[in-house]
């Protein structure tokens, strides 16, 4: 007789199994060169905190962003949700000059962390609903993949989302830095089944990219969400006393914590694993496939390093539909694939 944990087990890999299809996962990257896991567990013991306390979290910013976000779910059952600091505007005004044809921007619900690329976007883009969150404010240039400040976006972001699902919002998060060969959103909020409908990555078993997700209100859900901001916040205890800047260990982010959660199988929680062959990662670009990407919802441009590297990519590619002068919009053939 197979035990109540196997079945769990057995149950999830069949999931993960379809919405992967036919796509092999090999092995973890290796991320020593621009992580530190050396560093010891117990370095913030006894020092000065630069940690975010849940209470600075309890004030305007909560109320402001639970409103705007209510406001939109009424009419449209779900609200979309993406974060921009002051270095990703760049891919926000991409966004925009591709999508222009293809989002209901009366959804999107834009959390900005910076007070002046709040009243810019604002102007420029006023059929956006856009908040400022002024709790972000000291994370507002660039983070590097494996810094303290990078993890901590990930951790803050998860809870300001905490907000959201427990007031019974439905939220389908994404990020900017990505193309968008066609609209996603019918397809993804789709699975009526499911609690959580996310994206897997290539190669690291049931990991999921937490950047890009929708969420249902079940009951289920709210839970599963409230222990993983639960366990974040211990995680953020851990590297509380680091300056943004400094390096923390490869294993110390969110994606990890919501992989342990799934492989717990926490409140029984229904995930479907988005297909990896529609919702593509930057891996596309080592071997692009232009009948690949017409067939394709989404072209993430992670899996390298820095913004710049990001946009100089997408610009080799005809991903960038942005002018010289940062505003204008241009249109590159999507089809230009040549390094």
């Amino acid at each position: 007789m197979l035990t109540m944990k196997r079945r769990s087990m057995i149950c999830l890999l069949v999931l993960l199994t379809i919405g992967l299809l036919s796509v092999k996962l090999t092995p973890r990257d290796k991320l020593e060169e621009v992580c530190n896991d050396k560093i010891p567990l117990s370095i913030c013991a006894n020092k000065t905190q630069h940690r975010l306390e849940e209470n600075a979290l309890e004030n305007e910013d909560k109320k402001h962003v639970v409103r705007e976000a209510k406001r939109i779910a009424i009419y449209y059952g779900m609200v979309m949700v993406t974060f921009i600091n002051k270095a990703f505007v760049p891919f926000l005004t991409n966004w925009m000059c591709h999508t222009d044809k293809m989002v209901n921007y009366s959804q999107v619900l834009v959390l900005v962390t910076d007070k002046s690329v709040y009243r810019d976007i604002s102007a420029q883009y006023p059929s956006l609903t856009v908040v400022y969150i002024s709790v972000f404010e000291e994370m507002n240039g660039r983070q590097k993949y494996c810094t303290a400040g990078f993890m901590r976006i990930g951790i803050y972001r998860t809870r300001v989302v905490n907000w959201l699902i427990q007031e019974n919002i439905p939220v389908f998060l994404f990020e900017l830095d990505a193309l968008w060969v066609s609209n996603p959103v019918s397809f993804v909020t789709s699975k009526k089944e499911y609690d959580l409908t996310i994206i897997p990555t290539y190669e690291k078993s049931f990991e999921a990219a937490i950047g890009f997700y929708f969420m249902r209100n079940t009951t289920r859900l709210k839970r599963f969400w409230a222990e993983l901001v639960h366990r974040l916040d211990a995680l953020d205890a851990t590297f509380s006393c680091l300056h943004n800047e400094d390096l923390v260990r490869s294993n110390h982010n969110d994606h990890i914590q919501l992989m342990e959660l799934i492989l717990e199988h926490y409140r029984n929680v229904v995930i479907y694993f988005l297909p990896l062959n529609r919702f593509l990662d930057g891996k596309w670009y080592k071997n692009p496939n232009t009948e690949q990407l017409k067939n394709a919802f989404i072209l993430n441009f992670n899996f390298i390093i820095g913004i710049q590297e990001k946009i100089e990519r997408a610009k080799r590619f005809g991903h960038w539909f942005v002018a010289d002068d940062h505003v204008t919009c241009v249109r590159p053939s999507v089809e230009s694939n040549k390094e």
